[in-house]
């Protein structure tokens, strides 16, 4: 009898795939039907979004202004968790708003040599 298999690393492929096109309210879309099917892992599925959401502002802004901003707001990856069990729009925004704040931050930081 083969050992079950978790369906999370491909929900974990498309959340990427999305993060990585800016669709963040795809992503809150993604893993609510996930979660809503598979109930019992809410916790593993939503664990990584928050650090795949800094690495894409990483990439898109730099390292310096993602880091600016997470010592301005230290709580951001909480909040990103909050509103990603809020729902699809909550998510959006709050991702919406934090990407434009890095950028904004992206201006002003000296790039490192």
């Amino acid at each position: 009898m083969p050992a079950p298999h978790s369906e999370i690393p491909a929900l974990q492929s498309k959340i990427v795939g999305l993060i990585g096109e800016d669709k963040y309210t795809e992503v809150a879309e993604a893993y609510a039907a996930f979660v809503k099917e598979h109930p019992t892992t809410t916790y593993m599925a939503a664990e990584p979004i928050p650090f795949k959401v800094a690495d894409r502002l990483a990439k898109k802004y730099g390292s310096s202004a993602t880091t600016t901003f997470t010592l301005r707001h230290i709580t951001w990856a909480s909040d990103l968790a909050a509103a990603l069990k809020s729902g699809p729009a909550e998510f959006g925004a709050f991702t919406a708003k934090t990407d434009a704040a890095v950028a904004e931050i992206a201006k002003t930081v000296k790039k490192v040599a």
